[in-house]
């Protein structure tokens, strides 16, 4: 193996790793926190904004981003278009629709104090977080998704010889 499709692999490996984190999200915990109190949700949801930016996550969430643009440089023919798509998908839909979109967001929860705070503002700020959270990471769930299934199809792509 050489240091390209070691690069090309580590891309695709890192890409579906935060697919498979958003996925997870998008079916379990987000349907499981439907459930909860307000209270409870912005409690939950706090405290995973806290634990989430961690060295492991951030690896692979930055990783994909550098890599798979890195991955379509060294590529020739249709390893290179399709890792270029993925990159651009993961870079605009994953990267930027987390930056612009759900990180404000979280921000914005983190302030949300619970204790001492009324039942109408807990619903409110649950309400004004959740609809909007939720549609954003569906859509970068499945942009994710997409993004990681072009890495795939490249990684199974015959190399091409450099012409």
């Amino acid at each position: 193996m050489n240091t390209r499709q070691i690069i090309m692999i580590t891309a695709t490996l890192t890409a579906a790793l935060v697919a498979g984190l958003f996925f997870g999200f998008a079916v379990s915990i987000n349907p499981a926190f439907t459930r909860l109190p307000d209270a409870q949700y912005i409690t939950a949801m706090q405290a995973i904004n806290d634990v989430i930016v961690n060295p492991l996550f951030m690896s692979a969430f930055l990783g994909a981003a550098i890599l798979l643009p890195v991955a379509a440089i060294q590529q020739q023919g249709r390893r290179k278009g399709l890792l270029w798509l993925s990159a651009i998908l993961y870079i605009v839909g994953v990267f930027g629709i987390t930056s612009a979109a759900n990180v404000p967001m979280n921000d914005a929860l983190a302030k949300v104090q619970v204790a001492g705070a009324s039942a109408q503002q807990l619903a409110d700020a649950r309400n004004t977080f959740a609809g909007p959270w939720n549609g954003w990471h569906n859509v970068r769930t499945i942009i994710s998704v997409v993004a990681t299934i072009l890495a795939i199809m490249a990684c199974l792509q015959k190399e091409e010889s450099k012409k």
